[in-house]
């Protein structure tokens, strides 16, 4: 979602280090729908304003933080899925 795409649902303009707290929010908070996100967010930032979003930027780093881990974790699977395959003589 964009700056313009948020003001647009709320009717107003944010300052870019708003905006900036809001998308981070928006993209990793576990909370927010990935189909009806930019709804919940814009309507979180109507009805309660930057206080809620800011209390929620905790919850959304550690969930990106785990995000990271489960894409290290993934491709250390898929690497032993390969060796294994080359064990066993299969193509990788």
């Amino acid at each position: 979602m964009t700056k313009n795409e948020f003001e647009k649902l709320i009717g107003k303009t944010v300052s870019n280090e708003e905006y900036g707290t809001i998308e981070y929010v928006y993209t990793w908070h576990p909370a927010i729908s990935e189909t009806e996100g930019k709804t919940q967010i814009a309507r979180l930032y109507t009805d309660y304003g930057m206080t809620v979003i800011e209390d929620m930027l905790e919850r959304a780093g550690k969930m990106e933080k785990l995000e990271g881990e489960l894409r290290v974790a993934n491709t250390h699977v898929a690497i032993i899925q390969n060796r294994i395959k080359v064990l066993r003589c299969e193509e990788p």
